[in-house]
C-alpha cells in the first residue's frame, strides 16, 4: 500500500479508503512480513461487482515533483521500515495505555493549570512544553497520543528537544516543530435576544450585516497533529481523526512524513551552504578583481606622473639646445635661464631616478608586484578606500642611520649644491614621511 500509494501521490491512508469504496480487498497489516519470511498467509480474492459505477477507479493525487530526491527515498524507507509496527504505536484502540514519559511533565502541568477561552478550549505553550490547543476532557487523550507519538518516533532517531518556542522532535542536526489541536465542532450560531435588537438598531443606519458570527464552534473531540515545518514544500504537514479511523492509527504515517521533513530541512539547509559559500567565492572574487583594477590604476597614476616629468625634460632639453648658442661676441645673454634649466633638468633626473622612484613608490603604498591570493593583502585598497594619487617626491638620504626623508624642492637644491645654503634657511617640511631606503 505504501510502495503504490507513492507512485500515484497519494497516503497509503487515502488509497485504502479508495480501495474500500470500490470493494477492492487490501492485504492485512503484516501480510507482506509474514510472506517474506515463508510464513502462512491468506489472500483474498477481488470480489464481483454488483454496482457498474464502481468498475473504474480515479485517483487525483497531489505528488511533489519538485521535492529532492533523497527527500522521497527518506519517506520511502521509513515507510517500509514502520510496515510492522506493533501494536503499542500503531492500535487504532485508544485504551491501550503507554507510559507517559517525564518529559511529557510540564506539559500537563501546563495544559491542567489552563482556562477555557469562550469557545472551550485550553491552550498551552512555552518553553519544553508542546503546542496544544485542546478541550480539557480531551486532555488525557492528547497526553497519551503524545506518548505514543514519541515512542513511535524514537525507532527513526526522533527524539523529545527542548526549545524557547516548545517541544520539538529533533534527530541529529535537525529539530521539527509539532502540535496537537482540537478540530472545533460548527454549529449554526442561534442569534439571542440582545443581538436581534442590535440587528434592527443597525438596520436603521443602513448596516444590513448581522452582529453576530454564522456558525457557533465548540469541542469536537476530534484530535489533529500538526508538524510547524516547511510550509508549502508539498509534504502533508496535518493528519485528523476521521470517522472511522483515529489519529493513533495513523502514527507510523505521520512518522514517516516526520522523516521526510527532516530530509527536507538538511536538504534546504544544504542548499542554503551551497549557494553561501557560491556568494562568499563571488564576493572574494569581486573584491579581488576591483582591488586589482584599484592597483592597476594607481600604477598607472605613477606611471603618467613619471612620463609627465620626462615630457617636460624634453621640453627642457630643447630650450636649453637652443639657448647653448653664443652671440657673435660670445657673450651668452640667456647663461641665468639656462643655469635655471639645467637646475630644473637634475631635478627631474633626481625625481626619475630608480632610487627616488622606489622610494616613492613605497610612501605611497604602492605595489607592482601582484600579492599572494589569501594574504589578505590583495584587497588593499579595494573597498571603502579612497588612495590620493602617487606624487613623485625628493628624498634625502642619510646612510648612517640608513634613513630615507622627503624633502622639498628647495632644500633639496641647497642639499645637492646646486644653491649656496644661507642662515635663513627654511625648515624642513613637517609632513615629510620617512621611509627605509632601498637595499642595495
Amino acid at each position: 500500500m505504501t510502495k503504490v500509494a507513492a507512485e500515484y501521490g497519494v497516503t497509503s491512508t487515502a488509497l485504502k479508503k479508495t480501495c474500500n469504496r470500490h470493494k477492492i480487498p487490501t492485504p492485512k497489516r503484516g501480510y507482506w512480513a509474514k510472506l517474506e519470511h515463508d510464513k502462512p498467509v491468506r489472500r483474498v480474492c477481488l470480489p464481483k461487482l454488483t454496482d457498474t459505477k464502481l468498475d473504474q477507479v480515479r485517483i487525483s493525487g497531489t505528488s511533489a515533483p519538485n521535492l529532492p530526491e533523497q527527500v522521497s527515498k527518506a519517506g520511502m524507507e521509513a515507510r517500509e521500515r514502520l510496515t510492522n509496527v506493533s501494536e503499542l504505536a500503531a492500535a487504532d484502540e485508544t485504551d491501550f495505555l503507554v507510559e507517559e514519559p517525564p518529559v511529557l511533565g510540564a506539559t500537563r502541568r501546563a495544559i491542567s493549570k489552563a482556562r477555557p477561552d469562550a469557545a472551550g478550549f485550553t491552550s498551552a505553550q512555552g518553553r519544553s512544553i508542546v503546542s496544544l490547543k485542546i478541550a480539557p476532557g480531551s486532555a488525557d487523550r492528547a497526553l497519551q497520543l503524545l506518548a505514543r507519538l514519541f515512542a513511535l518516533a524514537d525507532t527513526e532517531g526522533y527524539r523529545p528537544k527542548a526549545s524557547d518556542t516548545g517541544l520539538d522532535l529533533a534527530a541529529e542536526d535537525v529539530s521539527i516543530a509539532f502540535g496537537i489541536e482540537e478540530r472545533p465542532r460548527k454549529t449554526p450560531h442561534e442569534p439571542t435576544a440582545a443581538e436581534l435588537k442590535r440587528r434592527d438598531h443597525n438596520l436603521r443606519y443602513g448596516f444590513s450585516k448581522d452582529p453576530w458570527p454564522k456558525y457557533d464552534h465548540s469541542p469536537s473531540g476530534r484530535l489533529s497533529i500538526v508538524i510547524q515545518a516547511n510550509l508549502w514544500s508539498g509534504l502533508r504537514r496535518t493528519w485528523s481523526d476521521g470517522k472511522t479511523q483515529k489519529v493513533e492509527g495513523m502514527l507510523p504515517e505521520i512518522i514517516a512524513s516526520l522523516v521526510e521533513h527532516g530530509a527536507l530541512l538538511r536538504q534546504r539547509r544544504r542548499a542554503a551552504e551551497e549557494s553561501e559559500r557560491k556568494r562568499l567565492v563571488a564576493e572574494a572574487r569581486r573584491k579581488r578583481e576591483e582591488a586589482f583594477n584599484t592597483r592597476e590604476k594607481r600604477r598607472l597614476e605613477f606611471v603618467d606622473a613619471v612620463h609627465e616629468q620626462l615630457l617636460e625634460r624634453s621640453r627642457l632639453s630643447a630650450v636649453l639646445a637652443h639657448l647653448d648658442h653664443p652671440a657673435m661676441d660670445g657673450r651668452n645673454p640667456a647663461e641665468n635661464i639656462s643655469a635655471w634649466i639645467r637646475r630644473r633638468i637634475q631635478q627631474i633626473d633626481a625625481l626619475t631616478s630608480p632610487e627616488f622612484l622606489d622610494l616613492s613608490a613605497r610612501s605611497a603604498k604602492l605595489g607592482f608586484v601582484e600579492p599572494p591570493k589569501g594574504s589578505g593583502s590583495e584587497y588593499a585598497g579595494a573597498y571603502y578606500a579612497y588612495p590620493s594619487p602617487p606624487r613623485l617626491l625628493l628624498w634625502s638620504i642619510d646612510e648612517e642611520k640608513e634613513l630615507a626623508t622627503t624633502t622639498g624642492p628647495l632644500e633639496w637644491a641647497i642639499h645637492a649644491g646646486l644653491l649656496p645654503a644661507s642662515e635663513d634657511q627654511p625648515a624642513k617640511d613637517e609632513a615629510a614621511e620617512a621611509v627605509p631606503p632601498p637595499q642595495r
